[in-house]
């Protein structure tokens, strides 16, 4: 059983609006779900535990306080930027129809759960107990759906964390292919890692491949303006009329600018008339 927390009707948008600038309004939203509560607690942990063996285990024993302060900055600010990005993605309402919502010119079909006419960008989520627009998919990780209102956040999560989890692999390999490259490597050469060092690394690892898969797949559904179903059931009825540029402003935000990178900019919605191609 799960559900959401928020005040009924701060979440409605105006049927099939395609007018620019129009920034989505706040209220509280979170998930009543168990599996979910504990995969975004987990992810938690990991980036949490992961940055204490990194301290304890491979920077101060190298006694090189410049190379301790300055990985320590990188990975603290990586690692503070992708917590941030995953809390707005868990506790950003992701784009939920509003309840009973009426039958209005952009409703295209009704939804017998939330009893409510929806566009045709939406689909009910049943985790999340709602209909949600543009509703890429549900991520356990996040304890949400990605949907219109998130899908920024989300992308930040998995920018911040491939990053984080990039850095983690070269403050890990560097030191061995310096090692190799001086000989102190042969053919009877074994390795044998410590065990949080050989924690630290699956991590790093599993965060890589996680942000590789996601970000990718998200860059692909942003420029094509398509849901992740949409494109795997080859749905040609919407998306593909705008610039992959308006594409991203209309997730991003309308400006190019640094607060495309931050996860404490919302940006206003900006939508454009699927009539016109907008740079």
């Amino acid at each position: 059983m799960s559900s959401s927390v928020q005040n009924h009707g701060t979440s409605e948008h105006s049927a099939g609006l395609e007018t620019p600038l129009q920034a989505p309004n706040q209220h509280c939203w979170f998930v009543l779900d168990p599996i979910g509560i504990l995969c975004a607690m987990a992810a938690w942990v990991l980036v949490l535990s992961g940055g204490w063996v990194l301290f304890r285990d491979l920077l101060i024993p190298s006694n090189n306080m410049l190379y301790i302060v300055a990985n320590g900055v990188v990975f603290h600010l990586l690692a503070s930027l992708a917590l941030a990005s995953h809390l707005r993605t868990m506790l950003t309402d992701p784009g939920s129809v509003p309840l009973g919502n009426p039958p209005g010119p952009g409703t295209v079909s009704y939804c017998p759960d939330c009893h409510s006419a929806i566009p045709r960008t939406a689909c009910h989520c049943t985790v999340c107990q709602r209909c949600i627009r543009k509703n890429d998919h549900h991520c356990p990780w996040i304890n949400n759906c990605v949907g219109e209102d998130n899908q920024k956040y989300f992308l930040l999560f998995t920018m911040y964390i491939g990053l984080t989890s990039t850095h983690v692999l070269l403050l890990l390999g560097i030191p061995v292919l310096c090692s190799y490259m001086r000989g102190e490597w042969d053919s009877s050469s074994t390795v044998s890692l410590p065990a949080p060092i050989l924690f630290l690394l699956l991590v790093a690892i599993m965060g890589f491949l996680f942000a590789v898969v996601m970000l990718c797949s998200q860059m692909c559904v942003i420029y094509s303006d398509k849901t992740t179903t949409e494109l795997l059931y080859q749905n040609t009825h919407s998306g593909g009329r705008r610039t992959k540029c308006a594409n991203m402003k209309a997730v991003c935000g309308s400006h190019v600018s640094l607060t495309w990178l931050s996860p404490f900019h919302s940006p206003e919605h900006y939508k454009v008339n699927e009539h016109h191609d907008m740079a």
